[in-house]
């Protein structure tokens, strides 16, 4: 687990086939990594808001997803989340790019595209199943017209029906989008834009074909659609706040200090970065990259003595901190960052990290408690459970941190080890009957079906 606020995940290597609106792909996760960072999230979450708000969803209620990946690509998977690769940020002309892009999946959110198209295969038939799928494989290489050719067993039907219902379904999402980019006055340009960069890619060979394009079929088609709007639409050349411009900015100047190789950042940041604050920023985080610690202290020491309400470099500088283990420190810094950002689980994740790492009775039972927060808001996380179990086992509240093990458990489906756990609840003594009935719960749901 890397231990900045930067948190990068990379599954172990396989072949993940998965649904979502926008894209069907087909991946060895061993090349993908998900990272969670509180700046980058909040953010790009804050930039989204108006449209969240205008498609219907409450506060919060739609959240963003990293993927470290220079291809430009996003797509929705499962519910409420959007996952945006690293390179349609940095690729994308401006903010109105991004959000228009944003409003498009917004619209397939809405639509519940992705759970009607997982009921879809689920209907279809082994064989025209098998052709579906070998079809999204092809798609996924980049050739989404290619994809209408396969054939298993002769029977192209399923295949055919699912190319022309993701067409369908974009182009739903693109009218979702106009009406939610007009309705929060926010300018269709961007949007518009990438559709005619994406129409001009039909005539590339496939090689050379963005992803965006062979997972987002109809772009020759949409142009038309997005151009009628832009003409006639009162918010076309409406700029964005100049606020969100900044923060789009910033948010560019992270990804760009984190992706980038470390030296180049050191001699191109000016170059890079939108200011002097977000250079200083942007050659921390290179300088922690490369291993040299004091050098970041000695920059983020800077940043948050002339910024020191600004969450995000008071929670780097617990990073740096952290990496250089002096624990205390860090969840003083953490603290401070909680202070101006209350609900970030992230930054509550590593607080009770360090105050782990600094151990003592009141120093865990406040890592009990504000990893307590960060589970609460982010339950499918299991890593979280995991830090939480080890907090109340130091602690030696062996009981509870047990359960908590069996839920980290749970969420990586390792349900044998769930019911060890469990059972070793329920044989010891003295067990409140609360933890008894979530034990006995745990048996219950996973014992019997375990496979």
């Amino acid at each position: 687990m890397c231990p900045t606020s930067m948190k990068i995940f990379r599954p172990h290597a396989r072949l993940v086939l998965a649904t979502i609106a926008g894209l069907w792909f087909a991946v060895t996760s061993a090349s993908a990594s998900m990272i969670r960072d509180s700046e980058i999230e909040a953010g790009l979450e804050g930039l989204m808001a108006p449209l969240v708000e205008a498609a219907g969803f409450p506060e919060g209620g739609v959240r963003i997803r990293i993927i470290i990946n220079p291809s430009y690509n996003a797509f929705v998977a499962g519910k409420r989340v959007i996952y945006v690769h690293s390179g349609l940020l940095t690729e994308a002309s401006d903010a109105r790019e991004f959000l228009g892009v944003m409003a498009h999946e917004l619209g397939h959110v809405r639509e519940g595209h992705v759970q009607r198209l997982d009921d879809e295969l689920q209907q279809a038939s082994n064989n025209a199943a098998l052709a579906t799928l070998a079809a999204i494989a092809v798609a996924a290489g980049g050739s989404g017209d290619a994809a209408a050719g396969i054939l298993i067993g002769g029977n192209d039907t399923a295949t055919r029906g699912f190319l022309a219902s993701r067409r369908r379904d974009e182009a739903v999402a693109d009218e979702i989008a106009l009406d939610l980019l007009e309705a929060t006055g926010t300018s269709a340009i961007g949007l518009r834009d990438l559709m005619a960069r994406l129409a001009r890619q039909r005539s590339l060979p496939e090689s050379r074909q963005s992803v965006y394009y062979s997972t987002h079929p109809g772009a020759l088609e949409r142009l038309q659609a997005l151009q009628d709007h832009v003409s006639k639409s009162s918010h076309t050349d409406t700029p964005l706040a100049d606020e969100f411009d900044a923060i789009y900015a910033r948010v560019i100047a992270k990804i760009t200090a984190w992706t980038e190789a470390p030296q180049r950042v050191l001699l191109r940041a000016g170059d890079m970065a939108p200011n002097a604050v977000m250079e200083t920023y942007m050659t921390a985080i290179a300088s922690f990259r490369r291993g040299d610690l004091g050098e970041a202290l000695a920059r983020m020491d800077a940043l948050t003595a002339a910024h020191p309400q600004d969450a995000f470099f008071n929670e780097f500088r617990g990073d740096i901190l952290l990496a250089m283990a002096r624990p205390l420190e860090a969840a003083a810094a953490y603290e401070t960052a909680l202070t101006h950002r209350p609900q970030s689980a992230l930054i509550q994740l590593n607080l009770g990290r360090s105050l782990i790492a600094a151990g003592g009775a009141d120093n865990l039972e406040r890592a009990i408690e504000s990893l307590a927060s960060a589970r609460t808001a982010e339950p499918e996380w299991g890593f979280l459970h995991r830090q939480y179990g080890i907090a109340l086992g130091k602690s030696g509240r062996v009981i509870e941190a047990d359960l908590a093990l069996a839920d980290e458990a749970i969420i990586h489906g390792d349900k044998q080890r769930a019911t060890q756990l469990a059972k070793r609840v329920l044989n010891r003594e003295g067990v409140a009957e609360v933890f008894r009935s979530r034990a006995s719960d745990i048996l219950f749901r996973y014992e019997k079906n375990r496979k």
